[in-house]
């Protein structure tokens, strides 16, 4: 679980390897002060976001990056069209998830793509379910703008 948080918050799969590590030495280093009051698997995800938020922070003052392709895996499928348009699809969602607001990309990623349910990600992201609930639902009409425009500007490029 705590691969796919990583692999979601940074949308590439190279990053997971090392961010892995890094939850994992850090759950390690505090152990000792887990108070055992969420589960231990919600503390280890929350470790794992801390830590991919970090890495996108710290690449964020680095240098800024130009958007990157990011592949989706497409399952034996005979239909090469059908493919073709799913793959364009998930591309198009990751586009506009990227360009969300991490406040609201996050709860919708476990939300909707990971199946989190409001407390576990009300305890990863360090806020109260009924905020974790409106930026799920903000960010779900931010999303939908955003799909909007990129269609909109790939129909009628300037």
């Amino acid at each position: 679980m705590a691969g796919t948080i990583i692999l979601r918050t940074m949308g590439r799969h190279e990053d997971v390897e090392d961010l892995l590590q890094e939850t994992f030495l850090r759950v390690f280093r505090y152990l000792p002060e887990f108070e055992g009051r969420s589960k231990l698997s919600t503390w280890i995800c929350t470790i794992a976001q801390r830590v991919a938020m970090d890495e996108l922070r710290r690449r964020q003052r680095a240098v800024p990056t130009a958007p990157e392709e990011a592949g989706a895996q497409v399952a034996a499928d005979t239909d090469i069209e059908h493919a073709t348009a799913q793959l364009q699809s998930d591309q198009l969602v990751r586009e506009a998830l990227a360009a969300l607001p991490d406040k609201y990309r996050l709860p919708i990623v476990y939300a909707t793509i990971d199946g989190l349910d409001y407390d576990a990600i009300s305890a990863m992201l360090n806020m109260p379910a009924g905020t974790v609930k409106t930026q799920v639902f903000r960010g779900k009409q931010l999303l939908r703008e955003k799909l909007e425009q990129i269609l909109e500007f790939r129909r009628h490029p300037a």
